[in-house]
């Protein structure tokens, strides 16, 4: 069943008032009615964003479990109490004041204490929607918008020639859309009014460092072919290098394929902080085993470039379970990541991922299509086995 997002409409949360009311004038003492929690209860988390970026979760004994749309992202409890972001290294950390939470998420990839203060409070009607979801396709600003609606619920992503925005969620009610999204690494939230078969005066923000104007206009036809990226190598010499977790240089060419039994290598130009490489990464970790004898290596280009590094790398490779190399390969710019790789001269995007068969072209594919656009994330799917068959010397339909 399709969770109801209209959570705007909550009940009014006042017990622990007017227990201090009562207090105050009658001497009761632990007065308690309505400050208990119900673990698996609904909560809105309310980020202070102006206006608020809010996102659903639920509270269990193991911590907060924010819902991003049709995303579960489970946010541990640690030992000094605070809620980890997985994957991303960020945290929640705050405390009880009856049946509210209030605190801070701390973005912990970016600099300067980045920090945005979060108030969860329970929800008042958790409703399902009835019926299926409709698709419509629009225009904007940003790149595809892909608006589903039942109800007054909306999910929605955002594709772009080189990745989407991932899963957002909200409400449409009274020509009013509101989209919002905490995938660990960003927060998102887009509003816009409809006109006719326009967005209009609408505004993006993320978190509380960007805003920018958010508009846009139905596609007269709603087919849309989901596609993706090429581009073409420059140089013909198969060598990419790096850092090893140990600080040591390592690289990879033809010679040392050929060494070792591989048929070719695929290789992952990414950074731990981009939410569309987790994407990604996910996606080949379920498809390597099947392709041992390709040589997977992923290169990471980070917001720093001192030891801390390599540390986040190797965090980042055990998250994602992933059996294979993982080097930094400089600073997270792509003119620094075309300068450092001899194949290719310019970067469009991370993730770019090379398919390079020892003895055959190599194919260069940039950006990715993320679960949360559905055919396209199918596309993908497919389009990564295709290459992987080439590459291991199988029949695509094997």
């Amino acid at each position: 069943m399709n969770m109801d997002l209209s959570y705007l409409k909550r009940a009014a949360v006042g017990g622990p008032f007017w227990c201090a009311i009562l207090a105050l004038f009658v001497g009761v003492i632990g007065c308690e009615s309505s400050s208990e929690r119900h673990d698996g209860d609904m909560y809105v988390a309310s980020f202070a964003t102006e206006p608020p970026t809010t996102v659903l979760a639920t509270h269990n004994a193991n911590g907060w479990t924010v819902r991003n749309g049709d995303e579960r992202i489970p946010l541990a409890l640690t030992s000094n109490g605070d809620h980890r972001v997985p994957v991303f290294n960020g945290s929640w950390s705050g405390t009880w004041a009856g049946e509210v939470w209030e605190g801070v998420w701390t973005d912990s990839l970016r600099p300067n204490n980045y920090q945005v203060p979060v108030r969860l409070e329970p929800l008042a009607d958790t409703q399902p929607t009835s019926g299926t979801r409709d698709t419509t396709y629009w225009d904007t600003s940003e790149g595809l918008l892909v608006l589903e609606q039942a109800d007054d619920s909306a999910w929605a992503t955002i594709s772009t020639p080189t990745g989407d925005y991932r899963h957002l969620a909200g409400t449409f009610v009274d020509n009013q859309l509101v989209l919002n999204s905490f995938d660990g690494s960003h927060l998102f939230r887009f509003n816009a009014t409809l006109r006719e078969d326009s967005l209009v005066e609408g505004q993006f923000l993320s978190g509380i460092h960007y805003r920018t104007a958010f508009e846009g206009f139905k596609r007269a036809s709603q087919a849309h072919t989901w596609t993706s990226g090429r581009q073409n190598v420059v140089a013909d010499k198969l060598l990419f290098f790096g850092t090893n977790p140990t600080g040591q240089a390592e690289v990879w060419n033809k010679d040392r394929l050929r060494r070792d039994g591989k048929t070719g290598l695929v290789v992952d130009i990414m950074g731990t902080w981009c939410p569309n490489c987790m994407d990604e990464a996910r996606l080949m970790v379920s498809l390597a085993d099947s392709f041992p004898d390709v040589q997977f290596l992923t290169l990471g280009y980070e917001r720093s470039t001192d030891s801390t590094a390599l540390v986040r790398l190797s965090e980042f490779k055990r998250e994602m379970g992933m059996t294979w190399p993982m080097l930094l390969g400089g600073r997270a710019s792509k003119t620094a990541a075309a300068e450092s790789i001899p194949a290719l001269d310019s970067i469009h995007s991370f993730p770019t991922t090379v398919f390079w068969p020892v003895d055959g072209e190599p194919v260069v594919h940039k950006g990715f299509n993320g679960p949360a656009t559905g055919e396209g994330y199918a596309r993908e799917t497919a389009f990564f086995r295709s290459q992987l068959a080439r590459i291991s010397g199988r029949s695509e339909s094997r």
